[in-house]
């Protein structure tokens, strides 16, 4: 299970902020953001077993992640071997936007190809969630503060999801400066804690962990604030232990910034 919240058109200037922790079995931690080049270029981990990644953003300024999602496998649809949801990842990053990532993934998971899984779809003016467990359904987002796990997004019934929405909610997010340090701070809290945060089991938990600003055009509040500047960070390990490191540079290579 991996914990994914975004900021949707909140912060005066930029129109997008994303944080994730990502949990797996540490074996399979996956490697630091690197570009990945053509036909479009994007930034984004690599998934050591299948070279998927499980977040990204490309030279449009689409993000795209996925998160693990229960399904009931029916072995009658079963035609071969499942694909890994970290490529279905890779695939929808070639997109220009998330209206046609949107359109991708539900042929994509149509097929029945894929294990159960959630995707966070969103641009400078569109966001979605992509529910593929025993039912496909999508979710266009509206503007607002929006977490994600294994379940439906903004779930009631997730306590976890219930304290990180209203923990967001609670600080400062006006700017993405404000937006940036609340995920942070989140997203850092003492493993294991209630509800726990970051993970800290016996062969898995939070590996990694990721803050993406979308800055420029189309800010909610753009013709009054200064656009922010996009911006990368990212945490190698888990962020109660260590310290992230600015990718920014890299990102500013996609023309994103």
């Amino acid at each position: 299970m991996c914990l994914l919240a975004v900021y949707f058109h909140v912060a005066e200037d930029a129109p997008v902020v994303v944080g994730a922790n990502r949990e797996e079995f540490y074996a399979r931690g996956g490697d630091s953001p690197r570009l990945h080049g053509r036909p479009v270029r994007f930034l984004g981990g690599v998934d050591p077993l299948a070279g998927g990644t499980w977040l990204g953003i490309n030279e449009h300024g689409l993000i795209a992640a996925v998160t693990n999602r229960p399904k009931n496998h029916d072995p009658s649809l079963q035609k071969g071997p499942l694909r890994s949801r970290g490529l279905l990842v890779r695939d929808l990053l070639g997109l220009d936007g998330a209206a046609a990532a949107v359109d991708q993934a539900t042929r994509a998971l149509g097929q029945h190809a894929y294990a159960g899984c959630n995707l966070l779809l969103v641009d400078r003016r569109h966001a979605f969630v992509v529910h593929a467990g025993d039912w496909l359904r999508v979710r266009p987002l509206p503007a607002g503060i929006h977490v994600l796990s294994n379940g439906d997004v903004n779930d009631p019934r997730d306590q976890r999801l219930v304290y990180a929405l209203a923990w967001l909610q609670q600080h400062r997010h006006h700017t993405a400066r404000t937006c940036t340090e609340a995920l942070k701070a989140l997203c850092s809290q003492a493993g294991n804690g209630t509800p726990p945060i970051c993970l800290h089991g016996a062969d898995r938990g939070t590996v990694s962990s990721t803050l993406i600003v979308l800055g420029g055009k189309e800010s909610r509040h753009s013709r009054r604030t200064l656009p922010a500047p996009s911006q990368y960070l990212h945490c190698q390990g888990p962020p109660d232990h260590r310290p992230y490191e600015d990718y920014s540079a890299l990102l500013s290579q996609l023309g994103t910034s």
